[in-house]
């Protein structure tokens, strides 16, 4: 089989989500155009990739900028989304096609200039098909592989006891939390999602980061872009909001995700991020969900583990999944 390589268009939009909704088998809407587009075009220099068969049928696509460090010309995938990666269509996940069509992405690639590309994979928690393959592919072709540790907790073998599950000191911190009276709530207004960003910013601020998305893309995920994908909640103790939590919905793959997490730092004895872990964890049961992900504890390409949040996020009863990357240099 053989395949060649077009570079994504604007007037290609439509095509791109629809090949990604309805074909991929490790896609996501964190690869779709309607998440990628809310980035302003200045932001990124867009290097996506589409690749068809030699029936001029699509056979997978790589969500992609291009970076120049110290004159270099990067390909990565991508700068603007958790996860990028080549997204395949299933009858063209198998060894062979897998390989062709790294080739030949690496080909074309090397005729447009590009001398290194990094690969950020989809992990299999947000996947229809496990990732097995195509990491093998890649280490096949001589791609180092760096592998980031997420955490999550699987909810179909958890007790049905949901605070047991808990490490001690957790269900203490619940206790005290539902003995204090804190309510979990949607947040529906746009109010609402403001006052969860400025906790966010308190939260961030204590590490010296701040949020990656403004009230306004935060708000327009929640109205325009992912309506069923994404929703915001709050602990309020009375009318005070004291922690928060942005939700993705990996709905194919049956897996929540904790994107953000915050509270108030004036309310950390109380400990109310503990009580948002738990409420995410019966409402994400109650709404269905094979999985709970609550991210990564590990930083610099996952060569180094934050121990403190490593520790935290195992005592709800977490296992581990590994997220790769994977970087080769082409000349």
């Amino acid at each position: 089989m053989k395949f060649y390589v077009r570079e994504y268009k604007k007037e290609e939009y439509e095509n791109w989500d629809k090949f990604i909704a309805e074909k991929s088998i490790n896609g996501t809407f964190l690869q779709m155009r309607k998440f990628l587009s809310y980035h302003p075009e200045e932001r990124f220099m867009d290097a996506s990739k589409m690749i068809y068969d030699e029936k001029n049928n699509l056979a997978a696509v790589c969500p992609a900028c291009m970076i120049i460090d110290n004159g270099r010309k990067i390909f990565f995938s991508h700068k603007g989304s958790t996860y990028g990666g080549i997204l395949f269509d299933k009858k063209n996940y198998t060894v062979e096609k897998v390989l062709e069509i790294i080739r030949t992405l690496e080909r074309q690639l090397i005729e447009d200039g590009f001398q290194e590309l990094w690969l950020k994979i989809t992990p299999t928690l947000f996947s229809q098909e496990a990732d097995d393959l195509l990491k093998y592919c890649l280490c096949h072709e001589k791609y180092d592989e760096y592998k980031e540790l997420n955490l999550y907790v699987d909810l179909q073998n958890c007790k049905e006891d949901m605070i047991s599950n808990l490490a001690q000191g957790k269900r203490t911190n619940v206790h005290n939390c539902e003995k204090r009276g804190l309510i979990l709530k949607k947040l529906e207004r746009y109010a609402e999602i403001m006052e969860f960003h400025e906790i966010l910013k308190e939260t961030l601020s204590k590490y010296g980061l701040s949020p990656i998305h403004t009230v306004d893309e935060l708000w327009d995920f929640k109205i325009n872009r992912l309506t069923r994908e994404c929703d915001f909640y709050g602990i309020y103790d009375n009318t005070k909001m004291i922690a928060g939590s942005m939700m993705f919905y990996f709905l194919s793959a049956g897996t929540a995700h904790t994107q953000y997490l915050c509270a108030r730092h004036e309310y950390d004895t109380l400990s109310p991020m503990t009580y948002m872990y738990y409420c995410m964890m019966k409402e994400a049961k109650l709404r269905g969900f094979r999985k709970i992900s609550w991210g990564i504890t590990t930083e610099h390409l996952g060569l180094e583990i934050n121990s403190g949040l490593t520790k935290s996020k195992e005592a709800f009863g977490s296992t581990y999944a590994n997220n790769g990357i994977f970087h080769k240099f082409l000349y």
